[in-house]
């Protein structure tokens, strides 16, 4: 069996992918700046992807199939694109942002992320594309769930872009590892764009009430700041439609009640890191 390269594969994601795909006995090399891993049954490639010359230590030629999960700017692709193999299946981790209801409102992290997508399916790459909405969980370096959690239990106020009201889809990471698990084990890509998302819409506010309710219920009044201009979840409408990917994959998505339950027992043994 072929390797599988994961780029960027040392957080959050990435991490957890690997070691799912070790227990289905794939080989798996990362490529990241750090050079470091915590699994050492993982080959790591030390580099900087907007470095040449270290994305010139890859042999892209080996792999069966790239996971690409920090792929950011056009000029990052251009630096790959003629390196991958037309037997190769690469799968780009791209955003929501990047659908055009929303990509105006993301900016420049949305434009971007749309430009790459449109430049993929001009090459001459096999390649799925996944658009997650906003990824919860366990190990989460922006830790969305985990602020509220330690806000909640700490009688702290909750500051909240907008009014709140917004409508937000999430994902666990665990459905996202689900999803790229299924899509490299296919092995034949179907040169499609899927949004990985939750079955259900909820509004900010509503997330906050659930945890709250959930494990905080001797909690009388959630404190909440509608002041900041920037937060862990958008202050405007963010809803991606899931139907292709259950289709396609056979996906059942976690149940909130489930992904908290899970979030919260790593969160106890873990809350000593510092949320903001």
């Amino acid at each position: 069996m072929k390797p599988v390269l994961i780029i960027g594969g040392n957080r959050f994601v990435g991490k957890a992918l690997s070691k799912v795909l070790l227990e289905k006995n794939y080989s798996v090399d990362v490529f990241n700046r750090s050079g470091t891993s915590a699994d050492s049954n993982i080959n790591i490639i030390k580099g900087n992807r907007n470095n040449e010359k270290d994305v010139d230590k890859i042999d892209f030629t080996k792999y069966e199939c790239i996971v690409d999960m920090c792929l950011f700017s056009p000029s990052q692709f251009q630096l790959i694109k003629n390196k991958i193999s037309k037997d190769t299946n690469y799968i780009f981790v791209s955003s929501g942002a990047a659908d055009k209801r929303y990509v105006e409102l993301f900016g420049g992290y949305g434009r971007d992320k749309l430009e790459i997508e449109e430049m993929i399916k001009l090459s001459d790459i096999n390649f799925d594309i996944i658009r997650p909405s906003y990824i919860v969980g366990i190990n989460n370096h922006r830790p969305r769930l985990g602020y509220f959690i330690d806000r909640l239990a700490n009688n702290k106020t909750i500051e909240v872009a907008g009014n709140g009201k917004n409508l937000i889809n999430i994902v666990f990471v665990e459905d996202v590892v689900k999803v790229l698990k299924k899509l490299v084990l296919r092995h034949t890509p179907k040169m499609k764009t899927y949004n990985v998302s939750s079955d259900k819409s909820w509004s900010v506010m509503e997330l906050i009430f659930i945890i709250k309710e959930k494990f905080f219920q001797d909690i009388d009044e959630i404190k909440v700041s509608h002041d900041r201009l920037e937060s862990l979840f958008c202050g405007f409408d963010f809803e991606l439609n899931n139907t292709d990917i259950r289709n396609d994959l056979n996906i059942d998505f976690i149940d909130i009640d489930d992904g908290l339950e899970k979030y919260m027992e790593w969160y106890e043994v873990s809350k000593s890191q510092t949320f903001f």
